[in-house]
């Protein structure tokens, strides 16, 4: 199946009750995905101000373009010393 692979970690993972997800949507931007997303793991909602995006393993801000074949990763704040 082709889509954006969408990679979720530590508490984003917990809150959307999964670690992996594929979002079926041609190019578009993290903002416009971000709805889809939280649309399909409403748990997620909360956290949106406090999430960082990676799209192919480089951090990126939200009108960074997606595409199918993508891969975004959902990284919640890191914490610790």
């Amino acid at each position: 199946m082709s889509g954006i692979k969408v990679l979720l970690f530590g508490a984003a993972a917990d809150r959307a009750g999964t670690r992996e997800t594929v979002i079926s949507a041609e190019t578009t931007t993290l903002d416009e995905l971000w709805p889809i997303l939280a649309e399909r793991h409403p748990g997620l909602s909360p956290m949106r101000d406090t999430l960082a995006f990676a799209v192919n393993g480089e951090y990126a801000r939200g009108d960074a373009s997606v595409s199918p074949g993508d891969e975004v990763a959902v990284l919640p704040p890191v914490s610790g010393g």
